[in-house]
């Protein structure tokens, strides 16, 4: 059973009562709606069975077909769910090409579309806001292209949910960071897509041109000040749940094992009202697992990327708190399951999004056997942190 990150088995049957219904909707929107010809729903459907089979050679033959059969169509939907195939297949070049011409066929190609052009003395507008404001991920993963996109123009504004303004501003202090509720205009106009399109077409120049987060010094040093005067052990961030149903993530015992078993002080990166699985997964040993109040990701991300910070690495499923940590260049590793709903790479073990941090993927693997190759991959990861800061 998928874990819910606050513990509630009540709240699980309601969230996945609601997530039966929406797939029964879906599919009676499908069944009469007519809105797609039979070809394309059968391309689709070829596509779920190679993913359900993890033939990702027979995918990549097929995401191309389906590539072609959305051009074609002019299938804006189809052309997102093909370039989001290829990224996790490696071809950063056709997912950008995919993802840039499905937000054309949305929203039309503008005059004042920036496509990586010498833009002069003409104003840059960069436009980091989620339809969903509390998805951060794909925000948090553009966010360095947009300080590089910024560097291109003599004037830049970047937009981005008022919590991650302070955090971005550190980071890129030649642009101008502001809330996404504030209007404001520029000459040229740059998407995620247009961002991707320009800056992450080559998978090596991605990893290679990595510029971390920049957090606050001084908060950095107050946070891990206060968790060393707790422990000795090395401290790990740790993020175990979703509010997602749609993500298979390990349950409770399972976590609780994992903390049980490693020589680490864990700190919680989780999110909510996370009390009743905070019981849950200490075990009766609260030291092993800190709960730090004072900071709520909700309300102030900078707080929240400090914390990541003052930390020797990161557990964590692939959510906020996962993306967060790889982009401050903090040690990490990230679970990922079966599903095929993110943009983590479907093998190997790193990503050029965050060239700091390990992929472990499910692979059809009981999570208990997971968390061990979890458990040895973080102690190599500790000792080498340790290694260094003894060099240093």
């Amino acid at each position: 059973m998928t874990s819910f990150y606050h513990g509630s088995y009540i709240r699980y049957v309601i969230g996945g009562l609601g997530l039966q219904l929406r797939r029964y909707t879906k599919a009676v929107r499908t069944l009469f709606a007519g809105s797609k010809p039979r070809s394309i729903l059968e391309q689709q459907a070829k596509v779920d069975a190679l993913i359900a089979r993890r033939d990702w050679t027979g995918l990549e033959a097929s995401t191309n077909e389906m590539a072609i059969t959305a051009d074609r169509a002019r299938d804006p939907e189809m052309m997102q769910k093909a370039g989001q195939a290829f990224e996790r297949l490696g071809n950063f070049a056709r997912a950008a090409e995919l993802r840039l011409s499905a937000r054309r066929q949305r929203k039309g190609k503008g005059a004042n579309e920036w496509t990586g052009e010498d833009l002069g003395s003409d104003t840059l507008l960069i436009d980091l806001v989620e339809d969903d404001p509390r998805s951060l991920g794909r925000v948090i993963r553009h966010a360095r292209l947009a300080g590089a996109a910024a560097g291109c123009a003599q004037s830049a504004t970047i937009r981005v949910e008022p919590r991650l303004v302070s955090l971005v501003q550190r980071t890129f202090p030649n642009a101008t960071v502001v809330p996404a509720q504030q209007n404001v205009v520029g000459d040229k106009f740059a998407s995620f897509e247009n961002l991707a399109w320009v800056f992450g077409r080559d998978a090596e120049r991605l990893a290679a041109d990595f510029v971390p987060l920049r957090v606050d010094p001084e908060l950095v040093q107050t946070f891990r000040k206060r968790y060393r005067s707790m422990t000795d052990l090395p401290l790990v961030g740790l993020s175990w749940g979703s509010k997602s149903h749609s993500k298979d993530v390990p349950d409770f015992p399972e976590w609780a094992r994992f903390i049980a078993q490693t020589q680490a002080t864990f700190v919680s990166l989780q999110y909510g009202q996370i009390k009743p699985a905070l019981r849950r997964l200490r075990n009766g040993n609260d030291a092993r697992l800190i709960y730090d109040d004072s900071v709520d990701q909700m309300v102030d991300m900078d707080r929240f990327a400090a914390q990541i910070a003052a930390l020797d690495a990161v557990v964590s499923i692939s959510n906020t708190a996962a993306h967060l940590s790889g982009a401050l260049g903090v040690p990490t590793i990230f679970l990922i399951d079966d599903n095929f709903q993110t943009a983590w790479p479907v093998t190997g073990d790193r990503t050029p999004w965050y060239p700091k941090g390990i992929v472990i993927h499910k692979e059809g693997r009981a999570w208990p056997v997971v968390l061990d190759e979890v458990g040895r991959r973080l102690s190599s990861v500790l000792t080498a942190r340790s290694t260094l800061s003894s060099d240093s």
